[in-house]
């Protein structure tokens, strides 16, 4: 099992667990949604410090992850 894969198990079975602050959110999963507009949310989120270790490990390439977006953009100037 790597690190990326146990803290997304973590992370999964605290989301059954409590509700996050994303539960039923359709911006937390669109990339049209700048992250900075989602990261005050995160921050009160009862999951957030296992969403932050997820990302950092994983750097998933969609959505919105404990305030943060990994997704690489690759337009120059950006």
């Amino acid at each position: 099992m790597t690190k990326a894969t146990d803290a997304f198990e973590r992370l999964q079975f605290a989301m059954f667990t409590t509700d996050p602050a994303c539960k039923d959110d359709d911006r937390f999963i669109s990339d049209d949604v700048p992250a900075a507009t989602l990261a005050p949310i995160c921050r009160t989120c009862p999951v957030y410090d296992l969403c932050a270790a997820y990302g950092e490990l994983d750097r998933p390439k969609a959505g919105t992850w404990a305030g943060k977006r990994y997704k690489t953009n690759t337009k120059k100037g950006n």
